[in-house]
């Protein structure tokens, strides 16, 4: 996985939490995280956050808010 792989992936799929990213690229979390921090520093790519219990919420995250993250860089 590199930080392209990663590029490709949020521009494909639009946005998507950690959990998402690390389990598309059977990758652990806290390295998964450092690469988007990199893009985030950069700009290219916004973490979101919503609260929990929102619209569409499944109720099966126990209340915890949910952070995601969205390519905004060129070639989304």
């Amino acid at each position: 996985m590199t930080l392209s792989d990663i590029k490709s992936y949020l521009s494909r799929e639009g946005s998507a939490s950690l959990a998402e990213i690390a389990r598309h690229f059977k990758a652990d979390r806290s390295l998964v995280e450092s690469m988007l921090d990199r893009w985030i520093l950069k700009g290219l790519v916004v973490a979101r956050t919503s609260p929990a219990h929102g619209p569409g919420c499944c109720g099966k995250c126990s209340g915890e808010s949910h952070m995601w993250y969205e390519w905004v860089g060129e070639g989304a």
